[in-house]
């Protein structure tokens, strides 16, 4: 195994740079291009963004880092606290059509990480940034470097337990009323591209913390190898979002454009209320009630 190691390496490094550079240059497309009337796209864009930044991580090496590489990790799990809030505000703006969300109740874990981290490097609380010579492979190893490196994922994990329930919850409700109509319709279409994206990132979550996480807990080495699957399949789902995403415009566009040209149409005789003999009737009442006044 020894042999194709710095064959995985090269891979997990360019998979690392294609899958950033794809995933920012998605968010800017759909920030700046595609719009939408209560602003979601910006949501979708943010989480775009932050997929592209998980895949710089991957850069990130202790030959380019100019300082531990231990702490440089732990500083990135704040931003990674967004993903989830962001994907369930976008899915809740997207299928209720409103924009007035309260974005500090969803975002305060990230920001109090946030300042707990900046509060930990500045007092060199937690860690130790000198001892970052020998490789880490096991929480034992990193048990005694860095603290936050072994309780933020632990948080990650529960705030995505919290956010995946409550996006299926508010799927099987809305579910529901979509099932009633028998056309496909453009809220049908929207929903089933929400449905997909959420299943995505669940099994891109459930694909990491099998490979990744669960194998560094349990006290096992984990391989430049698993990291390459993981960030692999999330590349994957990348593109399968993209081109889902453009199929579902295509045909929301259609659909618009059925629904302006039946509307600018004239009301044929048999889609109207009544029909012509029960014009007739009411015309003829309307007199007979014309003449006695």
């Amino acid at each position: 195994m020894n042999e194709y190691s710095p064959f995985f390496s090269d891979a997990y490094w360019w998979l690392s740079l294609i899958g950033g550079i794809h995933c920012v240059g998605v968010g800017i497309y759909i920030r700046y291009i595609y719009q939408s009337h209560n602003r979601s796209h910006k949501l979708l864009a943010a989480i775009f963004v932050l997929i592209g930044i998980y895949f710089f991580t991957g850069l990130i090496t202790k030959e380019t880092s100019p300082v531990p590489i231990h702490l440089v990790l732990t500083l990135f799990v704040p931003i990674y606290l967004l993903l989830m809030p962001l994907l369930y505000l976008y899915c809740k703006n997207s299928l209720t059509g409103q924009s007035k969300n309260n974005y500090w109740k969803h975002f305060a874990p990230a920001l109090i990480s946030a300042f707990t981290v900046s509060t930990a490097v500045l007092l060199r609380v937690g860690f130790d940034p000198h001892i970052h010579l020998e490789p880490i492979n096991s929480l034992k190893q990193l048990s005694h470097i860095n603290v936050l490196a072994i309780i933020f994922p632990l948080l990650l994990i529960a705030q995505a337990l919290v956010y995946f329930s409550l996006l299926f919850s508010m799927f099987s409700q809305y579910r529901k009323r979509f099932s009633v109509l028998d056309q496909t319709t453009i809220k049908d279409i929207r929903f089933r591209w929400l449905v997909l994206l959420t299943v995505g990132i669940l099994f891109n979550w459930i694909t990491r913390l099998a490979l990744v996480a669960i194998p560094f807990y349990v006290g096992d080495y984990f391989t430049t190898l698993n990291q390459a699957i993981a960030r692999l399949s999330m590349l994957i789902t990348v593109y399968v979002f993209a081109f889902y995403g453009l199929t579902q415009i295509t045909r929301m566009a259609y659909l618009r454009g059925n629904l302006a040209s039946d509307s600018n149409s004239p009301v044929k005789a048999s889609a109207q209320l009544l029909n012509a003999e029960e014009m007739q009737y009411l015309q003829g009442v309307i007199k007979d009630d014309e003449k006695s006044t």
